[in-house]
């Protein structure tokens, strides 16, 4: 056992159980720093163990692989205490050199060749994090068990962005750093033909993984957490998760007791709740959601390879309208969505930061509920006008028709669209839909720019906040700026008011100031519109009744701490 072993508070469990849940998305890699979605990001999170965590219970940060930490008296420096005596899956001793090693391969760079400028040699959203107005951050080794880290600048996001982000093992990849191929390291064929070689300091670690079917997890036996009797954690012999097509049939795998836990939307919650007593689970009301969805038009101005726009010339200057995108916004009666498709549990957003998120959020700011006639009117105002047939026609003769790019598989994603689809069909636009897996999706969206228009969820798994979480979306020069992502410059002045803003907020330690300031971004980006915003709807989540230390936190992920969870009812009893 570790000599700093991480004593946690809840009742002592017992070990046993399989702790069953169903995913309609699968892992795109097992390295966390390529470019990944949420599914993704939550089974790395049970593999990897960072320096801090977040305990959404408490509402604060607390220990991880550091046991404690001070900032400096310049509020640059941060220096943290490593737990002692911990190891990685495989047996090998953790220490400063693997916090080093991984953050020394997020910021990382070389010159360009053609333009002369320094640019990252692993393009992860880290680098971008820890890039600052006047220089880099740096992580020096001050002993086998301390590291300091400097930044250039004061900088109030620093320990929210350090906290949960996975530290990586040095002696397993150290080779792939030094011939620059880390980037291709822990691919899913890694996690299929050869899971022992994925190595963390997570509770579980990788047994089996069959694309379309399922993924095991077990238990990493060096894990550094125990209970108040001193036994290692996790308890559950097996965290399986299962590949569904779609979210109904993860939903009836869980009200059906197939599965340990699942999110229920609010469409499914009267029909799941019939179920309780006969499959033995309770449905809990979890409140607003902290996750945004949006609609989006691709304001990319650039060519692909064969010199090919990648948006026509003529949609593009609908898109970079602004009278247009909010013509979009009133045009979409999402009163009527929420309605149809969440039965009324929600109501429409008007901020990226959502309401759930206290006094970050702007209240404020214009708001767009459904009114066709604005949107004609303000249609008229940019120019475009409509035929006899009623179709409307672009400032340059073209019939404006559009189509965006949606998740298959989602129900909710579809039901809303389609409303959207026949409310522009109502002012005379025509909108088609292409679901695509969402594999495709993130290509398109974030590397070839194959698109005209998407949608897609904003969010993270944990119950954590602060606007610096989501600085590669708001940065002009940000990898998920979605509309146009990786500007050199800002491409428009109200981007480059939104980037001086930000940087700002990021530069002072007080906290008032800095909401203030995010409350301009907000309002900013109303009043432009690139994104459509859709619902923040109520979340419910169906826990098995046998499971204890469940605790089920207001925002972010129900198995946060799934390590702590056992069952009273082990696998060899007959009524399991």
């Amino acid at each position: 056992m570790p000599e700093d072993a991480m004593v946690t508070e809840p009742p002592p469990g017992e070990y046993g159980g399989l702790f069953i849940v169903s995913e309609t998305t699968q892992p795109t890699t097992f390295n966390y720093y390529v470019p990944n979605d949420l599914t993704t990001a939550v089974v790395l999170g049970r593999m990897f163990a960072g320096l801090t965590d977040f305990d959404p219970m408490k509402g604060e940060m607390v220990p991880a692989l550091a046991k404690s930490w001070e900032i400096g008296e310049d509020q640059k420096s941060y220096t943290f205490h490593l737990r002692e005596g911990i190891k990685w899956s495989d047996g090998a001793p953790f220490s400063a050199d693997d916090v080093v090693f991984t953050f020394n391969l997020i910021v990382a760079e070389r010159e360009d060749p053609e333009t002369g400028e320094m640019v990252p040699i692993y393009p992860t959203r880290q680098y971008e994090d820890f890039k600052y107005e006047n220089g880099t951050l740096s992580c020096e080794k001050i002993d086998d068990y301390t590291v300091i880290f400097r930044t250039p600048d004061i900088y109030a996001p620093f320990m929210f962005d350090i906290m949960g982000l996975p530290i990586m093992p040095k002696h397993k990849l150290a080779a792939s750093n030094d011939d620059e191929t880390f980037m291709k390291m822990w691919s899913t064929q890694t996690g299929i033909e050869n899971p022992s070689e994925i190595v963390g300091t997570g509770p579980f670690v990788l047994e089996s993984y069959r694309p379309g079917e399922r993924l095991i997890l077990k238990p990493n036996p060096h894990y550094w957490k125990v209970d108040s009797k001193g036994q290692r954690l996790p308890y559950v012999d097996r965290l399986i998760m299962k590949f569904v097509g779609d979210s109904n049939t993860s939903i009836i795998s869980f009200a059906t007791g197939q599965t340990s836990i699942a999110g229920v939307g609010p469409s499914d919650v009267s029909w799941v709740q019939r179920n309780e007593k006969e499959f033995d689970f309770t449905l809990y009301e979890r409140g607003p959601s902290t996750s945004v969805s949006m609609i989006w038009f691709n304001l990319n101005p650039g060519k692909n390879e064969e010199g090919i726009p990648y948006v026509e010339p003529y949609k593009m200057a609908w898109f970079q309208n602004k009278l247009f995108r909010q013509a979009m916004f009133y045009a979409f009666d999402r009163e009527a969505v929420i309605d149809a498709v969440f039965f009324g549990r929600g109501k429409p957003l008007d901020s990226m930061v959502a309401e759930a998120q206290g006094d970050w959020f702007n209240p404020n700011v214009r708001k767009y509920r459904y009114n066709p006639a604005k949107a004609r009117e303000l249609l008229a105002e940019a120019g475009f006008t409509w035929n006899p047939a009623g179709k409307l026609i672009g400032p340059q003769g073209n019939t404006v028709e559009f189509n965006l790019l949606i998740p298959a598989g989602g129900s909710s994603w579809e039901s809303m669209v389609v409303t959207y689809k026949e409310n522009l069909s109502d002012i005379g636009v025509t909108m088609n839909i292409t679901p695509v897996d969402f594999a495709t999706l993130i290509r398109r969206i974030d590397y070839t720019m194959d698109y005209e228009a998407g949608v897609i969820g904003w969010g993270s798994s944990s119950a954590a906040y602060d606007p610096s979480g989501s600085k590669a979306l708001y940065m002009s020069s940000g990898i998920y700026h979605l509309w146009h992502p990786k500007q050199e410059t800002p491409a428009t002045p109200w981007e480059a008011k939104i980037d001086k803003l930000f940087t700002e907020q990021e530069g002072t330690l007080d906290l008032k100031r800095r909401q203030e300031l995010m409350h301009e971004v907000q309002a900013i980006l109303a009043e432009e519109s690139p994104l459509i915003l859709l619902a923040s709807v109520q979340g419910y989540v169906g826990v098995q009744n046998h499971w204890r230390n469940f605790t089920i936190p207001p925002a972010g992920s129900t198995t946060w701490n799934i390590e702590e969870i056992w069952t009273d009812r082990p696998l060899d009893d007959p009524d399991n």
